[in-house]
């Protein structure tokens, strides 16, 4: 026979509430990832490999780190709504919800796809904006300059990946705007070279170092 409670004694068994991601743990796991990339990079540096190896390994890493900071948009926009969902579920017009699981916002942030994508640093704000609204939008904190940095290097991703002209039309347009180079060497060639400017993420060191750098900090202040 089940145990009997008194009406002070009875409680009310509800289900647990999703539990809340790991914010820092996912920061800290991907800026690992990038500064590991960053440094075999510099292992072959300091060894002194091929010049033409070196390019090679510099237009690698800088597509290894693009992969790392798409990880990370998603899993920061995965995140934001499982903290905050109170856009969401009045958007949507969802009642007896306050919390969304990190299943659900995975679920969501893909839209239902198998993966997510962003085209550019406008594309993914919008998508924060929608799942989250402006205020709690973590990618309307970045600099003008950073999100440049940020569509510079996905152009480079997909100028050393896909090798159109599209592409190619895509990272000569950005290289003007983001470093005032108007005859555009290849990708290897450009992420391998010292960046000199007064502006510079990561001055007399590699464009690959400065790109690198702008990551990291756009990890941080998101």
């Amino acid at each position: 026979m089940p145990p009997q409670f008194s009406t002070h004694q009875r409680q009310v068994f509800l289900p647990p509430m999703p539990r809340l991601i790991d914010l820092r743990a996912i920061k800290n796991r991907l800026m690992v990832d990038v500064a590991l990339a960053l440094v075999r990079y510099e292992t072959a540096v300091a060894q002194k490999y091929d010049y033409f190896f070196l390019r090679w390994i510099a237009k690698m890493t800088a597509v290894e780190i693009h992969a790392s900071w798409e990880r990370y948009a998603e899993s920061r926009l995965v995140a934001a709504l499982n903290h905050n969902p109170e856009h969401f579920v009045s958007e949507h017009d969802i009642r007896g919800v306050k919390r969304i699981s990190a299943g659900l916002a995975f679920y969501l942030v893909r839209g239902g796809g198998r993966y997510f994508d962003f085209r550019s640093m406008s594309d993914l704000i919008d998508k924060g904006d929608r799942l989250v609204g402006h205020a709690r939008n973590p990618f309307r904190r970045l600099s003008q300059i950073d999100r440049r940095y940020l569509d510079t290097l996905s152009a480079i991703r997909n100028c050393v990946v896909h090798g159109s002209s599209a592409a190619f039309a895509s990272y000569k347009r950005l290289l003007r705007s983001t470093y005032s180079i108007h005859k555009a060497p290849e990708p290897d060639e450009f992420l391998n070279a010292r960046d000199t400017r007064a502006g510079s993420p990561a001055r007399y060191e590699s464009r690959l170092h400065g790109i690198a750098a702008v990551v990291i900090r756009a990890i941080t202040n998101t």
